[in-house]
C-alpha cells in the first residue's frame, strides 16, 4: 500500500561544496531512483514544503528540479493531490530485468569462452589471496630481490630530462635501443645471430602468439602443440581456427613421428624446446633437425617459446632452434616477465626477413609499442650490464630455493609426492598417486588457500598421471618448512594423508 504522505526520499545525498547545482543533484538522484525500479510508479512525493525542510532546501531548487522530472515525463503533477512518479515507470526496473537479453558476441568471443572454461580449469591468479601466501603457483617469481634501487635510477634518468621521443607514440617495432640490446643479449646467450630489425618488441609473450596467430593461420589450419602444452598459446592459436594435433613429449621432446603420421602438413608448430612447458624436457638435438628439416619441407612455421631459458641450473642449453635454422622457418618468443617482473609487460619476437613487414603491418592495426619509458629503462638495465647481473643473481637463488623446498617435500610428503629435482625453470612436477585427480586436489587445496597448477589442465589427451606443479622460486629457504608443513596439514584434513 502506498503511504499518502509520500516517500521519505532518505537515500538522497546532496553534496553542497559540488560545482554542480544543488536543484541538478536533486534531479539526477530522483530520476537515478526511477531508472532503477527504486521508485515505482504511481508513488506519492513529499510535499516541495516538507522536503525544504527535511532536505534543508530552498523550494525554488526543489521546484526547479521537479519542473525538469516533469517535463521529461519522470513526475506528474495532479492538481490539488500532490506529485507523483510517472505511471508508465510502473515495474519499469522489474520488466527491464526480465526483459534483458546474455549480450549478443562474435562467433570468436564465443569460442573462447567456452575454451577457457574447457582448459583454464585450474586455480586462478584471482584466488591467490596475498594475505595468505602458501603459493607454490610455477609462474610466481620472487620480486623481493630485484634491484628496483638501480631501475628507479634509471627512470628517473628519462622522466628528468622526457624528450620528444620518450613522450611520443613510439617506433612501431619498438625503441631502437631496447632492440638493439635484445639482439646482443641473445646472440650472447642462445647463439641468435640476427639484427635489430628482425625484433619487433610486443606486450609480452602472449601478445605474440596471437599476432603470429593472425599472421600465419587461415581457420581450420592444422597446428602441432605439444601435450601437455602451454595452454593461453594453444587458446591463441585456436583463436583463429586453428586445428590442434596434440603430440605426447618423451624423453627427447615433442613426438615428430607422431605429428608426421597423423597430420604430417601441418601449418605451424608451437614447441618449447629449451624447457618444454610444462614438463621441463629439452629438446635433443637429433630431434630439433628433425623439426626443421620438416618445417623447410613443407613450408610450414616454427613458433619457438624460450619459456624460462634463463634459469638453468646445471650444463649448458643447446642452441635455439632460431639459431640452428637456415632456412628461415622459426620465429622465436622471449620475455621479460619472468626475469624481470610481469607487469613490465614487455616480450619480444624475432622474426625471419620475409615475415618482418606483414608482422609490423599487422601491428599497427592492432596496437602501437609498449610505453618508451618502460623500453628505455629496460635497454638502459640490459646494456650498462644489471640484466646479466640480475640474471646471475637469480639462478643461485632460485637454485637455493629449489634445494631447500625439495628436501622439506621429500622428507614430510615423500611417500605421497614423487618428485624430481629439476635443472631449468621456477618449478617442478610432484606426480600423485594413479588413482587420484589432479584437478580435484588443486581446488580442494585452493580452498585451504594452498595454491598450486594440476597437470591435467596442460593435457588435452590425458595420458600421463595426474601431478601438481610445485613453484618453488617464490619460497624463501627460511619458509620451506613451514610452508610444506602447511600443505601436508591441508591433504591431512582433505583426507589424503593419514595423521600422525
Amino acid at each position: 500500500m502506498k503511504s499518502p504522505a509520500g516517500l521519505l526520499l532518505s537515500a538522497i545525498e546532496l553534496d553542497r561544496a559540488s560545482a554542480i547545482p544543488l536543484y541538478r543533484q536533486l534531479y539526477l538522484q530522483i530520476r537515478k531512483q526511477i531508472l532503477s525500479g527504486k521508485m515505482q510508479g504511481g508513488v506519492r512525493l513529499p510535499s516541495t514544503r516538507t522536503l525544504s525542510k527535511e532536505l534543508a532546501l530552498s523550494r525554488i531548487t526543489i521546484l526547479n528540479a521537479f519542473d525538469q522530472l516533469i517535463a521529461e515525463g519522470f513526475l506528474a503533477s495532479r492538481t490539488g493531490a500532490g506529485t507523483y512518479v510517472g505511471d508508465e515507470w510502473e515495474r519499469r526496473g522489474i520488466a527491464d530485468e526480465e526483459q534483458r537479453q546474455p549480450p549478443r558476441l562474435s562467433d570468436l568471443s564465443q569460442s573462447m569462452l567456452s575454451l577457457r572454461s574447457s582448459h583454464f580449469r585450474g586455480v586462478s591468479y584471482t584466488d591467490w589471496d596475498p594475505a595468505t601466501p602458501t603459493s607454490f603457483l610455477p609462474s610466481h617469481s620472487t620480486y623481493d630481490a630485484f634491484p628496483l634501487a638501480v631501475w628507479r635510477r634509471l627512470m628517473n634518468r628519462h622522466l628528468l630530462k622526457p624528450t620528444k621521443a620518450m613522450l611520443g607514440y613510439g617506433e612501431l617495432q619498438g625503441l631502437q635501443a631496447l632492440r638493439a640490446a635484445i639482439a646482443e643479449y641473445v646472440f650472447d646467450a642462445r647463439g641468435i645471430d640476427c639484427s635489430a630489425e628482425q625484433v619487433v618488441i610486443v606486450s609480452g609473450a602472449q601478445q605474440a602468439f596471437n599476432l603470429l596467430g593472425m599472421l600465419l593461420l587461415n581457420p581450420q589450419d592444422s597446428v602441432w602443440m605439444e601435450d601437455p602444452g602451454h595452454i593461453a598459446a594453444r587458446i591463441a592459436l585456436q583463436a583463429q581456427g586453428a586445428q590442434v594435433v596434440p603430440l605426447r613429449i618423451d624423453e627427447q621432446g615433442i613426438d615428430i613421428q607422431q605429428g608426421l603420421a597423423e597430420c604430417p602438413d601441418a601449418r605451424l608448430v608451437f614447441t618449447t624446446p629449451s624447457r618444454q612447458h610444462p614438463l621441463g624436457v629439452t629438446m635433443s638435438y637429433p630431434r630439433r633437425q628433425a623439426l626443421i628439416d620438416w618445417a623447410a619441407q613443407h613450408q610450414s612455421w616454427i613458433i619457438e617459446d624460450d619459456c624460462d631459458s634463463e634459469f638453468r641450473y646445471s650444463g649448458r642449453l643447446l642452441p635455439a632452434l632460431y639459431a640452428m635454422d637456415r632456412m628461415a622457418r622459426v620465429i622465436y618468443v622471449g620475455t621479460f616477465s619472468k626475469v624481470l617482473f610481469p607487469s613490465l609487460r614487455l616480450g619480444y619476437v624475432i622474426l625471419p626477413q620475409a615475415l618482418i613487414e606483414p608482422f609490423c603491418t599487422l601491428r599497427a592495426v592492432m596496437d602501437r609499442s609498449p610505453p618508451t619509458l618502460l623500453q628505455a629503462t629496460t635497454a638502459d638495465f640490459m646494456r650498462e650490464g644489471h640484466f646479466l647481473g640480475h640474471i646471475r643473481r637469480m639462478r643461485a637463488l632460485y637454485q637455493a630455493r629449489q634445494q631447500a623446498l625439495v628436501e622439506q617435500l621429500q622428507r614430510q610428503l615423500g611417500g605421497f609426492f614423487n618428485i624430481t629435482p629439476v635443472e631449468a625453470g621456477m618449478h617442478l612436477i610432484a606426480w600423485l598417486p594413479p588413482t587420484l585427480d589432479d584437478d580435484v586436489i588443486a581446488r580442494e587445496l585452493a580452498r585451504h588457500n594452498i595454491h598450486t597448477y594440476a597437470l591435467s589442465d596442460y593435457c588435452l589427451e590425458h595420458v600421463l598421471p595426474p601431478a601438481l606443479l610445485i613453484g618453488f622460486a617464490g619460497t624463501p629457504e627460511d619458509q620451506a618448512k613451514e610452508r610444506v608443513e602447511a600443505l601436508a596439514r591441508a591433504l591431512s584434513k582433505i583426507g589424503y594423508l593419514q595423521a600422525t
